[in-house]
């Protein structure tokens, strides 16, 4: 009888991810993540979507609006509207491109890979399970954190315990021989038609807090389902 007490407790400890050493396991993670975010059929909606954000910036008193259209998980425009100045980023299949003052450079090495996370921040739980081979886990007190890589750059979501939402996701790249990293702080979420999003993002460029965003508006487009 004390067997089969020290074999269940074992077994209850393994079941619940308590078992020392386990790492979480990615897959189950992002299956209570499609349930929190809404459901596959609403998270689908997250394939192409348009927003309007409110930019206020942090290191200049120039606040502005950042208009964006996300086609996932490869295409991202951003349109950055400021009172002296816009510019606009576009990325696509992992060709880059900014345009500013009418003219048009392409975005290459360590500016092309912020671009890429900037996109890479945005995947949604589907597009995260459609890459869960190249996704390795970690945990801290309250976050279980996944952790993608592709090519040059990677991207950490730090996934709530308490709620299974994306509450931080920290891009990674090289600049200079060095690791720079971009830290996105995600708060507010409401649902719209559905699905969770949040109204609130708080931005940093290393330990410098760039800006806080606040959404304005949203409209879902439609677009083919992630396979996964």
């Amino acid at each position: 009888m004390k067997l089969l007490h020290t074999l269940l407790f074992t077994f209850t400890l393994i079941a619940t991810g308590l078992y020392a050493n386990t790492p979480p396991n990615a897959k189950v993670v992002i299956e209570r993540m499609i349930i929190a975010y809404g459901g596959e059929q609403n998270i689908q909606k997250l394939n192409a979507y348009e927003q309007v954000w409110k930019i206020e910036t942090k290191t200049t008193d120039t606040n502005g609006t950042d208009e964006r259209m996300v086609m996932m998980p490869n295409s991202l425009t951003t349109k950055l509207i400021y009172p002296d100045k816009t510019e606009v980023r576009m990325l696509h299949n992992n060709y880059g491109t900014k345009k500013f003052d009418n003219k048009i450079i392409q975005a290459k090495g360590p500016m092309l890979d912020a671009m890429k996370l900037q996109l890479m921040r945005l995947y949604h739980p589907l597009v995260l399970q459609s890459k869960l081979s190249a996704i390795s886990t970690s945990e801290d007190a309250t976050h279980y954190i996944l952790t993608l890589t592709q090519g040059t750059v990677s991207a950490s979501y730090f996934v709530s315990k308490e709620n299974y939402l994306v509450e931080k996701v920290i891009g990674k790249l090289r600049m200079g021989g060095q690791d720079m990293e971009f830290v996105t702080l995600y708060e507010d979420y409401r649902p719209i038609h559905g699905v969770m999003v949040p109204h609130k993002e708080v931005k940093y460029a290393g330990d410098v807090n760039t800006a806080i965003m606040h959404l304005q508006k949203m409209r879902f487009i439609a677009a083919p389902k992630i396979k996964h």
